[in-house]
């Protein structure tokens, strides 16, 4: 899996401003191109989100640095790790669809993810993919 990008703290501070649709925009373009999903685990496993329906969430992001950025309160303790992108569309979002578990895709630490279907960031990534390999 190659190394994430290099961000700087200024590509840090700028997308992570970004409204949710635009960083889900970005999110699925930086996945595409560098292969790898980020999320937040420890030796337990890896971290969800869930709301007072009991609605499960898991969030992802695109670079290490944003993930360890939300590594606060409940999930403070947690560290980023990487899932291979073809992996994440092929065996990890089909299991999330069957489980109804929806996808909080790049939450930060002060705003929420953009929420979504896994089946509807599984298209979107798998059609970035297509346009670019």
């Amino acid at each position: 899996m190659p190394s994430p990008y290099t961000l700087s703290p200024q590509q840090f501070a700028a997308v992570s401003k970004l409204p949710g649709p635009d960083r889900y925009r970005h999110f699925v373009s930086r996945v595409a191109d560098w292969q790898s999903v980020w999320g937040l685990r420890n030796e337990g496993g890896w971290v969800a989100a869930g709301d007072e329906s009991g609605t499960s969430a898991f969030p992802v992001w695109p670079h290490p640095d944003y993930a360890a950025a939300c590594a606060l309160g409940e999930w403070s303790g947690n560290f980023p790790a990487a899932i291979e992108v073809h992996d994440f569309i092929d065996s990890w979002l089909p299991d999330m669809a069957a489980e109804g578990v929806l996808v909080a895709v790049f939450p930060t630490p002060m705003l929420r993810g953009a929420i979504v279907p896994a089946a509807q960031l599984q298209a979107h990534i798998h059609d970035e993919l297509s346009r670019i390999e």
